[in-house]
């Protein structure tokens, strides 16, 4: 007999829906194309933008067992198995039991290494302010970066390259850049894109979270 792969909702917890075979997990991740409301509630640190007016919205994306990434602050005892698979990884107070949501705003989503050797050392990785967990685990934050490399240039040479005077014209020799990247790329039609980051070409989404299987109106904890 296949069990179950999730535990069932606590019983001293009433309200909560228990989930179904094969349903994703609380704590996954899923990413929205649309606007949004007014998160509930709205504790993120810095706040997030007021939601957009005259345009199509989803409003309330609690109601739909999801939350936006925005770092909030939540109580762990009105989110009880959001706790449970985030635990304060991403920041919280043990004394005031809470715990904060993972705030993706501005960031790119990569994979854990966990092992495979691709990314490298988790030495230049950080947890959240306040996290629990280590730079190796979901949760640590990477700053962009260039891989280090060199580009092929022609230098001149101190002696001419033919003919004499002060009109000579100096000799080259096929050099390269020790200095790392520069601003112009050849051909000289090329167009060149400077700006205060590195970045891949984007589209925005909200990354939202799951927070529960379900609520009903027995929940104390619901949000709406």
């Amino acid at each position: 007999m296949m069990r179950h792969p999730f535990p069932p909702a606590p019983r001293h917890l009433p309200g909560i829906v228990p989930p179904a075979f094969g349903e994703l997990p609380v704590g996954s991740i899923t990413a929205f194309a649309g606007n949004l409301g007014a998160p509930l509630p709205a504790t993120a640190q810095p706040p997030g933008l007021p939601p957009p007016d005259g345009i199509r919205r989803t409003d309330a994306i609690e109601a739909w067992g999801w939350m936006l990434c925005d770092g909030r602050e939540l109580a762990c005892a009105g989110y009880p198995l959001l706790f449970a698979a985030l635990g304060r990884q991403y920041g919280g107070d043990e004394n005031a039991a809470t715990f904060h949501l993972p705030d993706y705003r501005g960031y790119f989503l990569r994979a854990a290494d966990n092992g495979a050797g691709i990314d490298p050392p988790p030495a230049g990785r950080t947890v959240p302010a306040g996290g629990s967990g280590t730079a190796d685990q979901p949760g640590s934050i990477q700053q962009d970066a260039v891989q280090k490399h060199d580009h092929g240039y022609r230098a001149a040479t101190s002696a001419p390259g033919g003919g004499g005077g002060s009109g000579a014209i100096p000799g080259t020799v096929d050099t390269l850049t020790d200095t790392g990247p520069v601003d112009q790329l050849p051909p000289a039609t090329s167009t060149v894109r400077v700006a205060a980051e590195t970045r891949a070409k984007n589209i925005y989404v909200h990354y939202l979270i799951k927070y529960t299987y379900g609520l009903t109106a027995g929940w104390p904890g619901l949000p709406l």
